[in-house]
């Protein structure tokens, strides 16, 4: 029995002898047997590719895992990832598939398509919901008359808000709503308005100037001037950084009053004084010339009593409804209406703004024809306000398109149908310019807002929100694994009112305000020692608005501007360090910070980019020339 076990004993110290001989005798023959496949190559995926990945077993178990099986059938169609469906986790498995003879250390980098971040409007509109206008609304707003519909004097940005008020109580700041409603350039009553004025035709910053109307500054010299405010434009007075008493009025044409009529207007204050700073609202019968004179010759009766502006709880009100005034009593004469402001710079500098003035009969009962159109509403806050900062479709727009139920669908990609749109809207769009469209998508079983944004770009729209990425990716013990670069592209675009950049601005700010205050403003949201502002998310590289913070006494503008450029660089570590202090190095990768933002110059704002590199956690160090102008 023991011979059975010495024969493969010898056998076994044969092999092992012969293995100790061709170690000592041919170095490097063991490594020369085994086979090696170690590759290094660049791949881009194919239509095909996409449909392969969807339907690999092992990214269907790990889909069905997250949920999002449906969102991984998609992307057969779709061809592209998304942030829940990312490419660094659903490709490896496809490599592992296709490349299954590779050994470790292989490396694939893949280009593949991936939708990109959503921006804060993106994400907001996305999950925007649909109101339609109710027959109950419109009777609301037409004071019992059945007409379902808005006019130009009973416009949907006048009456909505409040609607929305009611049918959302719960809405929280930055909620939007894509609101449904039936419009009709026709007034109700077939008689245009004796006075429709919204101060849409001013130029923001100068002196109203509306024919027929006068803009006369009785004592001081401010008049009234023009304002603008998420893209809607009325007049504005106050007597902050004036030089002692203000008193101005705005005068109406003359109006001929008809029985029936009523006079209406929005109004709101801000920075509220209780010293002071007010508005009045009268009429005159005799007024016979526009002089200061004249004016204070002529008799004028006070009708401010009907006119009631709330006390605003923030820095600014609303512009809201404030007057609805019966002017029967003066039937059959002819009138001019005035708005005066009273006020001092002492402390009586309370601001008043006036919008959408109009004298016009209480509308009957109609049957006017009107077209369904949409607008998007945001909140913010307080109130709902119409939100100009997107395009929305409108039911014709659908039916151009060829749709007959007022939406897109799977049948319809909105990347087929939205480009056109918008070169048929925007026939002279020059290189660069950007829209975001919001729409109806129908999923099956409902509708519901998407959004896409694009960019016209080498004479084409193009679509932002799909980017195409290249991914590094190592086989690493039998596995393909991402190789994690986490270099990071901060965008910040120039967008009043989004949070998320008026914080990046903010921290630049903040490190100005302490340790060089006095190039801070008063407002403490923008400085004048970089240039950074919170409140417009951008850099003022104004030479006018650096020397009137009045702390660059002495320089010439060539100097001012050349030392805005010098200190540029160094603004943005501020930031990075506050927001990004957790960053660390990577070893063998090159950690960059890419950062795109906007410089006015005073006549207009340019995106430049610049990037840092992460040379400590927290640390960032500027990549020299790497501060460009984006063409």
């Amino acid at each position: 029995m023991k011979r059975n076990y010495i024969i493969p004993a010898m056998a076994s110290l044969l092999v092992l002898g012969a293995c100790d001989y061709n170690e000592d005798n041919f170095e490097g023959l063991d490594e020369m047997t085994r086979p090696t496949n170690v590759f290094k190559k660049d791949y881009t995926l194919t239509d095909a590719d996409y449909a392969t990945i969807a339907n690999n077993s092992t990214n269907k178990a790990l889909a069905e895992v997250a949920g999002l099986s449906g969102e991984l059938s998609a992307l057969k169609t779709s061809l592209t990832f998304t942030d829940e469906l990312p490419g660094t986790e659903y490709i490896p498995a496809f490599l592992a598939a296709t490349w299954y003879t590779g050994d470790d250390g292989s490396a694939i980098k893949v280009t593949y398509s991936q939708r990109r971040a959503s921006t804060a409007t993106e994400k907001a509109l996305n999950a925007a919901a649909i109101y339609s206008v109710s027959n109950e609304d419109y009777e609301t707003a037409w004071g019992g008359a059945k007409n379902a519909f808005f006019t130009p004097a009973e416009s949907a940005s006048k009456h909505v808000p409040d609607i929305l008020k009611t049918k959302y109580p719960e809405a929280a700041n930055g909620d939007m709503v894509l609101v449904d409603y039936n419009y009709s350039e026709q007034e109700p009553s077939g008689d245009a308005p004796a006075l429709s004025e919204g101060f849409d035709g001013q130029t923001n910053g100068e002196n109203v100037a509306i024919d027929g109307w006068h803009n006369v500054v009785t004592v001081g010299t401010y008049a009234w001037q023009a304002k603008s405010y998420s893209g809607n434009m009325f007049m504005q007075q106050s007597a902050y950084k004036h030089d002692g008493p203000l008193e101005s009025y705005m005068i109406t044409p003359a109006i001929a009053i008809e029985s029936g009529m009523k006079l209406t207007f929005d109004a709101c204050y801000g920075n509220y004084k209780a010293e002071g700073g007010r508005l009045s609202v009268l009429y005159s019968e005799n007024l016979s010339d526009f002089t200061k004179e004249a004016i204070a010759a002529a008799t004028w009766t006070d009708i401010t009593s009907a006119v009631d502006i709330p006390v605003p709880d923030e820095t600014y009100g609303t512009l809201a409804n404030v007057c609805d005034y019966d002017l029967s009593t003066l039937a059959g004469k002819t009138v001019y209406f005035a708005f005066r402001y009273n006020g001092n710079s002492d402390n009586a500098t309370t601001t008043v703004r006036v919008d959408n003035v109009v004298v016009k009969k209480t509308a009957g009962t109609s049957d006017l024809e009107s077209a369904q159109v949409s607008d998007l509403f945001q909140f913010n806050g307080t109130d709902w306000k119409l939100f100009t900062g997107a395009l929305s479709l409108d039911a014709a727009d659908y039916k151009a398109m060829g749709s007959n139920y007022g939406n897109l669908d799977s049948s319809m990609a909105p990347d087929n149908y939205l480009p056109v749109y918008l070169s048929q809207r925007y026939p002279y769009a020059q290189e660069e310019d950007q829209y975001t469209v919001a729409y109806k998508y129908y999923d099956g079983k409902s509708n519901s807002v998407k959004c896409a944004t694009y960019m016209m770009q080498a004479g084409k729209w193009a679509t932002t929100t799909v980017q195409v990425l290249t991914n590094q990716f190592v086989l690493t013990n039998g596995k393909w694994k991402w190789n994690y670069d986490p270099s990071t592209v901060i965008d910040l675009p120039v967008e009043k009112g989004n949070a998320e950049v008026s914080a990046f601005y903010q921290a630049i700010t903040d490190w100005v305000k302490e340790n060089y205050p006095k190039y801070v403003t008063g407002y403490g949201n923008n400085d004048y020692y970089y240039g950074g502002s919170a409140y417009q998310n951008n850099f003022d590289f104004r030479v006018s608005a650096w020397k009137g913070q009045g702390t660059y006494n002495g320089m010439s503008d060539s100097d001012i501007e050349k030392l805005m450029w010098e200190r540029l660089p160094e603004a943005f570590p501020h930031a990075l360090e506050a927001l990004y202090g957790s960053v660390t190095p990577v070893d063998g990768i090159d950690v960059i910070y890419t950062i795109n933002f906007g410089i006015y110059d005073g006549s207009a704002t340019v995106t430049w980019t610049i990037q840092y590199k992460v040379v400590a956690t927290g640390k960032f160090e500027y990549v020299p020339e790497s501060l460009k102008k984006v063409e």
